[in-house]
């Protein structure tokens, strides 16, 4: 089995949950690509969001974006104004080769998660993915040992 794990690179716990994940599936011998999203100009969070709506997207750093070759892809956003990152969800849009590919989304917001997790299976759904589980873990600052078991618990299931 090959998993894509793609995560908001400049987001702390989108990247704790997404390396707690890795860990899981590397020790029942599956094999894991890890793909930072990053976005090609850095600027202010708010500023992200203006470009987005302008432009309908954010010029992003290279990354995976054929998803043909993995039979999971795991992806995980911060939540901004209870929705995916502008960064994040460029990078769902731009996804090729995901109809009948299994998805797995988490997100990690601050507070309430709105509609994310919502907007990004719209999103893939409509290009012929199937959502496989979902993941919504929320926290301040960096996720403790207990929020990252909760992580690991999740892992699992998938698995199962």
């Amino acid at each position: 089995m090959r998993v894509l794990i793609a995560y908001q690179g400049n987001n702390k716990t989108n990247k704790q949950v997404a390396e707690t994940m890795k860990k899981v599936f590397e020790e029942h011998g599956i094999d894991v690509t890890m793909q930072a999203v990053e976005p090609a100009v850095e600027m202010r969070l708010y500023d992200y969001l203006k470009e987005f709506r302008k432009k309908k997207g954010i010029p992003l750093k290279e990354a995976i974006l054929d998803v043909s070759k993995y039979d999971l892809i795991v992806i995980g956003t911060p939540v901004l104004k209870f929705c995916p990152t502008p960064i994040m969800e460029t990078y769902v849009r731009k996804l090729k080769g995901t109809k009948g590919k299994q998805f797995v989304l988490y997100c990690t917001p601050v507070g309430f998660a709105g509609t994310t997790i919502k907007r990004m299976a719209s999103i893939l759904t409509t290009k012929g993915a199937k959502i496989n589980a979902t993941l919504t873990i929320s926290s301040i600052f960096e996720l403790n040992e207990k929020k990252l078991a909760l992580v690991k618990e999740f892992a699992m299931r998938l698995l199962s």
